[in-house]
């Protein structure tokens, strides 16, 4: 047990904060695109109203999320061979380091193709979830 709070868990980071800020803020954000009735809302402008929820829901969610999501990729990325030391100990090492030595906007390279690939997904998990609901 010992060995969780040692290794790579950016990753565990990231899906629980991922999951939790979805579900949490969505119905949220929702309700300020459609304060009223759902079904006064019809046709294009109740899936329009449907997607930007979603949309600001990724947005949110990505601004939180993919720091965490980088660092996991630099952990996993951090190969060396038997004798060497790691780049990296673990993941606050990882993301300290990251921000000390490029600054804090390299936390943030690559969003931009992560948050269109999310913002996808959200479109068609989220509204799902909710008719589902």
């Amino acid at each position: 047990m010992a060995a969780l709070w040692r290794g790579n868990n950016a990753n565990i980071y990231k899906n629980l904060g991922l999951i939790t800020l979805r579900v949490s803020i969505y119905d949220r954000i929702k309700n300020a695109y459609m304060p009223y009735d759902q079904s006064r809302y019809t046709g294009l402008e109740y899936y329009g109203r449907f997607f930007g929820s979603s949309l600001m829901t990724v947005g949110v969610t990505a601004l939180f999320t993919y720091p965490l999501d980088l660092i996991h990729t630099r952990i996993s990325s951090d190969l060396t061979k038997k004798g060497e030391q790691r780049l990296f100990s673990n993941t606050f090492d990882c993301f300290n380091r990251t921000g000390l030595d490029e600054g804090n906007k390299a936390l943030y390279k690559g969003v931009e193709v992560a948050a269109v690939a999310s913002a996808v997904r959200c479109m068609l998990t989220l509204p799902m979830l909710d008719t589902l609901r």
